[in-house]
């Protein structure tokens, strides 16, 4: 770790997570390129010339922290709880910027991820991921340092964590709302019953019904994305007053980016765990849930060969890096990620609809459709901005 002045900064690179004090961080090593607003430090970046690892992930702290602040700032002022989730970012560095602006709670996808945030001196946290019954000695090690929560959508589990439990913590109900994808359905309330008659050891908490309304990631407008949002949180509404005068204080937690970032009604819920809106991506501009300027995170890569009968270039940069999440365009082609131009260690806006098209496990094949991009040439850096920022900065953390 580099280390100099008073401000750090984070570099995430394939391997390492590097930490930068940046105020003189250029001077110190060649590889870092700092740039600054008077004496504020808004972005540093590679200087490819002295890195040999490639792709890299670059993170933009002036951005994340804005996209931050205004989520934040939008929780308050609907009153709502607000426990992001932290499986997007993974970084002990980027939770730091959560706890500038006051957030105490999160919420994570893993005991492992837990574990790690806990270390870090996070003590309320949420494993938003259904509990699995393997893990209940390690949950139950957990609770002895924070405030939990896990998530439960089978009696099974209730049944497991009762007779294993040592040390207080909460229970969320999954609901599923009608992404499909894990849950019990809100009107199955006889399952949900289920549950609560089994979990009623009294060092188990009831703290209400947990829902992702996923489905908003696959919605064609921001109409639908509304919609979405007002029919699932009016059918967690439904549940929390049903179950309210048995179980007073409960909640209903509901959490996507899109909605979070769109949405300006939030009437029946409590608290709010969005994730990706500290990066954003490509999927998120799409939806209309960011503009360009809003997004944080790029890999960074090289131009290996250019093929110009086919208006194609090879990058160095493929599924072990990006994933294979993809976007469907207009013309029905497939877009793995958005390429734009890289300079002066900073990626720029689009100069058209450069993409990639294909892409194996080290190769990304990409559509060079701007003159900008048909006058790339072997060993020139591009950015690609990723389709799904969490998948991507899980791969490059490894």
């Amino acid at each position: 770790m580099i280390t100099h002045g008073s401000k750090y900064l984070p570099l995430l690179m394939l391997h390492p997570l590097l930490e930068v004090r940046a105020s003189a961080a250029r001077e110190l090593n060649p590889a870092f390129l700092v740039y600054c607003k008077g004496t504020t430090v808004i972005f540093i970046a590679i200087n490819m010339e002295h890195i040999d690892t490639y792709p890299a992930l670059l993170i933009s702290e002036s951005i994340s922290r804005q996209n931050i602040r205004h989520m934040a700032k939008k929780m308050r002022m609907h009153g709502l709880l607000f426990r992001p989730h932290f499986k997007t970012h993974q970084s002990l560095n980027t939770a730091r910027w959560f706890k500038d602006e006051g957030i105490t709670a999160i919420t994570v996808s893993s005991v492992k991820m837990a574990r790690m945030f806990a270390a870090a001196g996070w003590e309320d946290i949420t494993i938003a991921f259904p509990l699995n019954v393997h893990e209940t000695e390690a949950i139950n090690s957990l609770a002895q340092s924070v405030n939990l929560n896990v998530v439960m959508d089978m009696p099974q589990q209730a049944a497991v964590l009762s007779a294993t439990i040592k040390q207080r913590m909460g229970f969320f109900i999954k609901t599923d709302t009608g992404y499909g994808r894990a849950g019990i359905k809100a009107g199955e309330t006889e399952k949900m019953d289920a549950i609560l008659g089994i979990a009623q050891h009294p060092l188990l908490v009831f703290k209400g019904f947990l829902t992702h309304a996923g489905e908003t990631y696959h919605a064609h407008s921001v109409e639908e994305i509304l919609e979405i949002h007002k029919r699932s949180s009016a059918l967690l509404a439904g549940l929390k007053q049903r179950y309210f005068s048995r179980f007073p204080g409960i909640l209903a937690s509901a959490g996507d980016t899109p909605t979070a970032s769109l949405a300006s009604d939030f009437t029946g819920l409590d608290e709010l765990r969005p994730g990706n809106f500290v990066y954003y991506d490509l999927m998120q501009l799409r939806l209309g849930s960011c503009r360009f300027e809003h997004i944080a995170a790029a890999v960074v890569c090289p131009v290996i060969s250019v093929y110009p009968k086919r208006n194609e270039a090879l990058l160095q940069c493929g599924a072990v890096h990006l994933s294979k999440e993809f976007l469907l365009d207009n013309d029905g082609t497939l877009n793995f990620g958005l390429v734009v131009p890289f300079k002066e260690g900073k990626w720029l806006s689009p100069e058209g609809k450069d993409h990639l098209s294909r892409l194996s496990q080290e190769h990304g094949i990409f559509s060079t459709q701007s003159m900008w991009a048909q006058q790339l040439k072997p060993g020139d850096m591009v950015a690609v901005i990723p389709v799904h920022s969490c998948l991507t900065v899980d791969l490059m953390r490894k």
